[in-house]
């Protein structure tokens, strides 16, 4: 297995995204394979990703529908 720090970013996201699904497949050591690849893709990307993303800002500046004063 080639290591993830070896790869260019597209291999590194592509691989990441198979291993995890094998992963969800049953595969036993998939898991840990996912992982480290997940794991060099925060290192590189310093954590971009939608993953950790609040839903809606906007919501929490709203009043609540009940609260009438």
């Amino acid at each position: 297995m080639t290591e993830p720090s070896a790869l260019s970013d597209s291999q590194l996201m592509a691989r990441a995204h198979l291993w995890r699904r094998k992963s969800m497949m049953g595969s036993r050591d998939a898991g840990s394979i996912a992982r480290a690849h997940e794991i060099e893709m925060r290192r590189r990307l310093g954590g971009a990703t939608t993953k950790g993303a609040p839903l809606a800002q906007g919501r929490a500046q709203r009043r609540k529908w009940w609260r009438l004063w």
